[in-house]
């Protein structure tokens, strides 16, 4: 165990470094790293292969990923998830890594000596990892949302799993300050118990949620995630043992756990330090930068959609707290404009520093929805216009798929998510699927 999502998988010449994240904060400063990581002594130097997960930066780390020593990237392979887009794909092979492989999708693939791995998408941008070696398999889930009966479909792909790695804590908005309680944080404990039944493994190992909230805006979110002893005894009664490993920590296939002390009590500790650490608060952004903002994303958003698509998507209107001002996002229209309204009478309530990043970066939205640093204001809002933002920045758009409708990537992309595919459809009809952490819906993904 490395830190937060990241682990150090071995066998023999084959180690594979997943989801580096070794310093600074992730999503717009808004979250920290909970642990101090615990690297190798000889940095990356030993490693063969990095494998990321997704695009999300507590996953997708650039400044880890950057500060690797040119020698050290000269001997490591990049993997990536064959995407139905190539946008990530072009842009790990700028970071100066002895080649970058698109991995196919729900096919083991040959890595060296006796180990394959197999990768799955999930979502529209998360994806999942088997490792196999020798008989044994160790499955890293992070943050894939998949119901029951799809987990049910790919552990047939998978075959027996020794050990399982899955989130289990809650990974973005929840609830307002006021709340009394969520539901989310019970449902990544639902999720899990699916998992433990899906793919029976014999061991699972809880982890890629050891952050904490870290904005002033977010640090009310902080009372609402699932502690270690929390998730243990909501677990007690699954039939794999469930062990938590502190950075540092080890799990072999030959010799079992070596543990340096209880990891619950490490981080019993650890997660009662977190009222006293420090916050970050941003200054108040310009208005006029936010508007100039605005209309950008509105109009790149307006032409990578059909009219009949925008059109159904109804403007939202945000409070701009510390600015006391409110601001009309209207794609119909194509404007975005000062709008006089009570706070009362708006959707959503936000700093000025979040729009401004929410406007500036076509991820923005995505990491507004992770960080949680806003307050919905009107329940019945429509989110169809964030949906279409998170879309664009996904490259997912509907005019760039009719252009890209007859490349082989994209049919073997939909063709290796047809389980997943298929449940969403029945399951979004019914209104019971779990919410994911893509962008698509809220609450439980990072």
């Amino acid at each position: 165990m490395l830190s937060h999502a990241s682990v150090l998988i071995e066998e023999g010449s084959v180690v594979i470094c997943i989801d580096p994240w070794f310093f600074g904060d992730a999503f717009n400063e808004s979250w920290s790293l909970l642990c101090e990581p615990a690297l190798l002594s000889t940095g990356l130097q030993e490693v063969t292969h990095i494998w990321i997960s997704h695009e999300h930066p507590d996953h997708l780390h650039f400044p880890t990923l950057k500060a690797i020593p040119d020698q050290q990237k000269s001997q490591i392979t990049l993997l990536y998830q064959e995407h139905i887009s190539s946008r990530m794909f072009r842009a790990l092979g700028n970071l100066g890594f002895r080649t970058v492989v698109e991995l196919p999708l729900a096919r083991w693939y040959h890595v060296g000596n006796e180990t394959s791995v197999l990768c799955c998408s999930v979502g529209t941008i998360d994806s999942l990892l088997a490792v196999r070696a020798r008989g044994v398999t160790v499955l890293n889930m992070n943050d894939c949302v998949l119901s029951h009966v799809a987990a049910k479909a790919l552990s047939k792909w998978i075959g027996p799993v020794d050990v399982l790695l899955t989130q289990f804590s809650i990974a973005g908005w929840v609830g307002n300050p006021n709340d009394a309680d969520v539901t989310e944080k019970l449902m990544v404990i639902e999720r899990m118990q699916h998992y433990a039944d899906a793919f029976q493994p014999k061991v699972i190992i809880p982890f890629a949620s050891f952050v904490y909230f870290s904005h002033d805006e977010n640090r009310y979110m902080n009372k609402w995630v699932n502690t270690p002893d929390y998730v243990c005894e909501q677990l007690k009664d699954v039939k794999s043992k469930v062990q938590f490993l502190y950075n540092g920590d080890t799990w072999s296939s030959e010799d079992g756990f070596s543990l340096n002390g209880d990891p619950l009590e490490r981080y019993r500790r650890v997660f009662q330090t977190i009222p006293d650490r420090s916050f970050t608060a941003h200054p108040s952004s310009l208005l006029e930068e936010i508007l100039e903002l605005g209309k950008k994303l509105v109009k790149n958003v307006r032409a990578a959609f059909p009219n009949i698509v925008v059109r159904l998507a109804p403007p939202i209107h945000f409070y701009v707290v510390d600015l006391g001002t409110v601001l009309r996002f209207d794609l119909p229209g194509g404007i975005v404009e000062i709008d006089q309204r009570l706070k009362k009478e708006c959707d959503m309530a936000l700093g000025s520093q979040a729009l401004w990043y929410a406007f500036k970066f076509p991820w923005g939205f995505g990491t507004l929805d992770v960080s949680g640093r806003y307050e919905i204001v009107n329940p019945q809002m429509n989110r169809r216009a964030i949906y279409l933002c998170h879309l664009y920045s996904t490259d997912l758009s509907f005019k760039k798929i009719f252009n890209r409708v007859r490349e082989r990537r994209v049919w073997r992309f939909l063709w290796s998510k047809r389980h997943e595919l298929i449940d969403r459809l029945i399951k979004g009809r019914r209104g019971t699927y779990y919410r994911s952490g893509d962008g698509g819906n809220r609450g439980t993904g990072g």
